[in-house]
């Protein structure tokens, strides 16, 4: 089947399948650009902004963009300026990149230059928070139109809640800064608030299906969140996906 012809359950499958056997960092940024086509989007990019212990900022950078821009990305250190990675350093809600800073001299060079690159007209960075304090952002560019983008950004803000939390997990653990130790195993009723969840359900919903409170949904969403030591209930999702203790 084409990427063009997979419905939008069937993509949002196809994603996390593939991203589940990748195994180095070099597989994670090959998936990037499987990402990139299977959502027609521009460009994809994921960037560890710090870990804890790790004396390097930025620290994984995995992209599509043209390597030209790379190059001149880093000589230039536009890290620095970058009004996303300045944004995404203290977020926790998806950046819009018509919000951030486009007025400013600087900024409005930096984006005239990364325009000239092909880097996209259009782009939503969503801020990672790591259970071990790791910071990092996953974001998306598009060449829509105004009108095709503002329904693009609602379907990508939508699947890559979850996606960008499974490309983070799979490449914390290529790069091997993952603390070592056992996990706690999730219960069944866990398990089953985890599953629903990942395929839509709310929690008010859920609590209906199983016949239990919500309140009672909500703490079996944060115990296994806890268990499988991550920051977010996506992430959570991410991971359990991996370890095939949940299918969509």
């Amino acid at each position: 089947m084409g990427f063009r012809a997979m419905n939008g359950l069937a993509r949002f499958e196809w994603v996390l399948s593939s991203l589940a056997r990748a195994k180095s960092l070099q597989d994670v940024e090959g998936r990037l650009g499987e990402i990139r086509d299977i959502y027609g989007l521009a460009n994809v990019v994921y960037h560890v902004l710090h870990i804890p212990g790790c004396e390097r900022e930025n620290a994984i950078l995995l992209l599509t963009y043209e390597k030209a821009w790379v190059s001149r990305y880093l000589e230039r250190d536009y890290f620095r300026i970058d009004p996303v990675v300045r944004a995404g350093r203290g977020g926790f809600l998806p950046i819009d990149w018509y919000d951030v800073d486009r007025d400013s001299p600087v900024a409005h060079g930096f984006f005239a230059e990364a325009d000239s690159y092909g880097v996209g007209r259009h782009g939503v960075s969503l801020p990672i928070r790591g259970a071990n304090g790791e910071r990092a952002i996953f974001t998306l560019t598009s060449n829509t139109s105004d009108r095709e983008w503002r329904t693009q950004r609602l379907l990508c803000i939508r699947d890559f809640q979850a996606i960008a939390h499974f490309v983070h997990d799979r490449a914390i653990q290529a790069a091997g800064v993952l603390p070592a130790g056992p996990k706690r195993q999730p219960s069944r009723r866990e398990v089953e608030c985890l599953q629903a969840f990942a395929r839509g359900r709310p929690p008010k919903r859920i609590a209906a299906d199983l016949g239990i409170s919500e309140s009672a949904v909500r703490l079996y969403l944060h115990s296994i969140r806890s268990k499988l030591v991550c920051a977010t209930i996506p992430q959570a999702v991410g991971v359990a996906l991996t370890l095939n203790l949940i299918r969509l």
